[in-house]
């Protein structure tokens, strides 16, 4: 008998099957497994295969393996058996660098299997594993254990509250189901349609607060109003996303109604995001002179420190998208709409705001009680990566120990050169105090609201040009092709650029001469390597497109 591995031969009959004799067969190379196990010579339940590498390599290669899974870069199977197959080529094991075989994949995970495992990861936004550092985390418990015991609240949970925005959609994702075999189940579905703002709220005591829908429309509908769990409030904004109108209202007419205070003197912190309709200087004064303290969360860190993000909005979803399946099967041939997804939505916000789940989620963030080491320290491991150029380095020094985290910390600072002072022959200098920054702090202080005050007086006295009414009066963002333009973004920035930058050639918002080419739509913006400058592209400098990676100089220190 022939194969693609060679030749076989019989070797001996093991007994009379019901289709004939069953007979060993053994290949002219030598592979007797089923013989070798027939005989006892191998025991089957107790089998280990042998392995290219050693007991310590192998132990490097899962310790490898395990700092990048924590800072967000792990291997898949494909590539780890890649990995080790150029790794036995590199240590002279194998003659070629060609991926090792399933074999040595699944004899590795079962000698290492209290370690490492394959596993499903959970997507994390570049945003978020890049702001979320152990220093930021720290300073942000650090303002938050002052503003509690500013406010006498240590004892007092049912007065701290945490506020936050979720969207759905008649989209749900189906649940699995009993089907056929080797068939392709389907599950039938509504198609996608605009999103619907929940907001929602709950306090570190385990209470919730009704939930109340943005839905997208100028006039209100009374059938979107369709079996609503008592208190709950449907309202409508252009967008279907709430707005500094619509989050007033909520507070106004929603949040102190269901919040008991006595006789409303009693101080409320609230814990929310710093969305731009949360941190206007209106919005701001309004919530002091009704003893309700915003506290401003940092930007991108909600997965680790939002307690509604981290313990209730997953439960939510789920139980919602099963209510929607359990629509979708008791109304056959009809779909979910928009008249139906708040009344569905309430159903499954019951179960998901229940009082353990809160409160597990106060706990879990370290908001009550107060506990500073309530995140754990793999959740920001992946930030090395955006701010570290050796983070693998990193990572074996916090295995090995604090004195080798020091020497790691003491050779990097001795080789890192200090940055050349800024050599700009313009002299100009920031003309304005940057917009001050929410993220961390608590919004109703007196020095953020001066910080706010400060700078809102910057922007009324600087006398507006007549040019300026040309472009929307929009800061410089960057965008993804490198360029830097005029656009309306309605997300959280973290650009220091101002308002009332100009450019530092022609000290004006906008060029001189544009009004000569009607063509243009966009002014781009560049701003220079070495002093941090900004300046028209195509007018004010002779370069109108900058790529990405490119060293960009103004003409001052060109």
């Amino acid at each position: 008998m022939a194969s693609d591995d060679g030749e076989y031969r019989v070797t001996g009959c093991i007994g009379q099957g019901a289709f004939g004799k069953v007979v060993l067969l053994e290949n002219s190379a030598g592979d007797q497994t089923l013989r070798d196990r027939i005989s006892g010579r191998v025991d089957p339940n107790n089998f280990t295969t042998e392995t290219i590498f050693t007991e310590d390599e192998e132990l490097r290669l899962v310790e490898h393996t395990e700092d990048s899974a924590r800072l967000g870069y792990g291997f898949s199977n494909t590539a780890m058996q890649q990995m080790a197959g150029e790794l036995a080529h590199h240590l002279g094991k194998r003659a070629t660098d060609k991926p090792l075989s399933n074999c040595w994949l699944y004899g590795f995970l079962k000698r290492w299997e209290s370690r490492i495992s394959t596993l499903k990861p959970s997507a994390l936004d570049s945003n978020r594993a890049k702001h979320s550092t152990p220093e930021i985390v720290a300073k942000y418990f650090d303002n938050l254990e002052v503003a509690i015991a500013e406010y006498g609240l240590q004892e007092r949970p049912d007065c701290i509250y945490n506020l936050d925005e979720t969207g759905i959609s008649p989209e749900h994702r189906p649940p699995n189901i009993i089907a056929p075999i080797k068939e392709k189940a389907q599950a039938v579905t509504s198609p996608r349609s605009a999103t619907t703002t929940l907001i929602a709220c709950a306090s570190a005591s385990g209470h919730h607060l009704p939930p109340y829908f943005v839905f997208k429309g100028k006039r209100s509908n009374d059938n979107l109003s369709k079996e609503l769990t008592p208190g709950a409030v449907v309202t409508m904004s252009e967008t279907g996303w709430s707005t500094t109108a619509t989050f007033k209202d909520y507070l106004e007419n929603h949040f102190l109604k269901y919040v008991n205070r006595g006789d409303g003197s009693q101080p409320v912190l609230l814990l929310l995001d710093g969305h731009s309709t949360h941190t206007s200087q209106e919005m701001v004064k309004w919530a002091r002179d009704r003893h309700i303290h915003l506290f401003c969360l940092p930007a991108h860190t909600s997965h680790v420190l939002q307690p509604l993000d981290v313990g209730v909005f997953g439960p939510f979803k789920r139980f919602y998208y099963s209510e929607c399946a359990s629509y979708m099967k008791a109304n056959q041939g009809k779909i979910v709409t928009k008249y139906e997804i708040a009344g569905i939505a309430c159903k499954a916000y019951l179960k998901a705001l229940c009082h353990w789940n809160i409160v597990s989620a106060f706990r879990k963030t370290g908001v009550h009680p107060l506990n500073k080491n309530a995140v754990p320290m793999e959740k920001l491991l992946p930030c090395e990566s955006f701010r570290d150029e050796t983070p693998m380095l990193k990572m074996q020094s916090i295995r090995a120990g604090k004195e080798a985290v020091d020497e790691y910390l003491r050779a990097k600072s001795e080789s890192t050169s200090t940055t050349a002072p800024c050599k700009c022959k313009c002299g100009k200098q920031n003309p304005t105090t940057p917009k001050p920054k929410p993220g961390g702090k608590l919004l109703t202080s007196d020095a953020y609201i001066e910080a706010l005050e400060i700078y809102d007086a910057q922007k009324k006295t600087k006398a507006p040009s007549s040019s300026r009414t040309n472009l929307p009066q929009t800061s410089p963002k960057q965008s993804t092709s490198g360029l830097i333009i005029n656009r309306t973004d309605n997300s959280e920035s973290e650009s220091d650029i101002d308002d009332t930058e100009v450019c530092c050639v022609c000290e004006r918002f906008t060029p001189i001469n544009v009004d000569k080419r009607p063509h243009l739509k966009i002014v781009n913006w560049g701003q220079c390597d070495e002093c941090g400058h900004w300046v028209h592209l195509g007018f004010c400098h002779a370069m109108s497109v900058l790529r990405r990676g490119y060293s960009f100089l103004c003409p001052h220190c060109s």
